[in-house]
């Protein structure tokens, strides 16, 4: 299984100069809902496309309303999906070489903190890194992204009301902090890299919650992959996250490329999810082609994506 053609981008390489490793890596992105929108995936890979001869393969398996928890909230419509049902299928289906995973925002179900909710985080994420690494994947773990909720409020629960995402607690971003605190202490533990995505969205956040406090719009999600980029040490030349600017807004070169990194993902990652199978009956009711001719269609952006790169490189 392969979403790119490695064919093409082999021969695009070539062309420019470059010098080409001997295999090509797969990085496999994990996470809930903001993962599964997918746009600082999209981010991510169109920057590597443009400026590394060694761009991994990316491929998106986020899944909304998931958790690494295993809990779910009575009023949530239905039992949160949990990862770790799902997880040997989807190892087994993409081998990945890297496993990137942001968990976290649904995992303690907008409650206040409990040591309980924190220890069924803990043991997810840590079985999550255990399978991973049995497959020989190195893992990359991503904090969770802020809760916006004093951007965007929500009304706690009233008398007999119980906490979830329609009434979360008032310091829920204050929960995902102590989280997100506890998964860079796993950086560097037997192998594992952590990174954190927060400073980058609260800095900006009344820009990055125009509607509600959970899902951060396409600038949130730009803010994240430049965090996740230069967490890899990348040089990208931005200074995004000091003035809050995008480089990109006006180059027309990066916004034709992003729109197909982001068409592919919705035609082919989206098939994949759904042929591998998951816990969320909404994502599954949402028509997706087969998978033999997702890959074919996939293949034929690929091109197109091959083509883009090329005029670019003759600029």
């Amino acid at each position: 299984m392969m979403k790119k053609t490695y064919a093409l981008l082999l021969s695009l390489l070539f062309s420019i100069g470059c010098t080409v490793s001997q295999a090509k890596e797969r990085w496999l992105f994990l996470g809930d809902s903001i993962t599964q929108s997918g746009r600082y995936t999209d981010y991510i890979e169109t920057w590597m496309l443009l400026n590394e001869a060694d761009c991994p393969e990316i491929i998106n398996l986020g899944l909304s309303s998931e958790t690494l928890s295993g809990l779910s909230e009575p009023d949530h419509p239905f039992p949160r999906p949990y990862l770790l049902n799902r997880l040997d299928r989807v190892l087994e289906r993409t081998k990945p070489d890297v496993v990137i995973a942001c968990y976290g925002m649904n995992c303690a179900i907008y409650h206040p903190f409990s040591s309980e909710r924190f220890k069924a985080y803990q043991s997810g994420i840590n079985k999550l890194v255990a399978d991973a690494q049995a497959i020989g994947a190195s893992v990359i773990l991503l904090t969770p992204p802020p809760f916006a909720g004093r951007v965007k409020p929500k009304a706690p629960p009233g008398e007999g009301e119980n906490f979830g995402f329609k009434r979360p607690a008032t310091d829920y971003n204050e929960v995902l902090a102590k989280y997100g605190d506890w998964i860079l202490s796993l950086d560097g533990e037997n192998g594992v890299r952590a990174f954190t995505i927060r400073p980058a969205i609260e800095k900006f956040m009344e820009k990055c919650y125009p509607r509600e406090p959970v899902h951060p719009n396409h600038y949130g999600h730009e803010l994240m992959a430049e965090a996740f980029l230069q967490s890899l040490e990348k040089e990208t030349g931005s200074n995004l996250l000091e003035t809050g600017i995008s480089p990109h807004t006006n180059d027309a070169h990066w916004n034709t490329l992003i729109k197909l990194v982001n068409r592919q993902r919705m035609t082919y990652d989206r098939a994949l999810l759904n042929d591998i199978g998951h816990g969320n009956r909404n994502v599954m009711k949402k028509k997706t082609l087969p998978l033999p001719e997702a890959e074919e269609k996939a293949k034929a952006i690929d091109a197109e994506i091959h083509r883009v790169l090329t005029v670019g490189s003759q600029e």
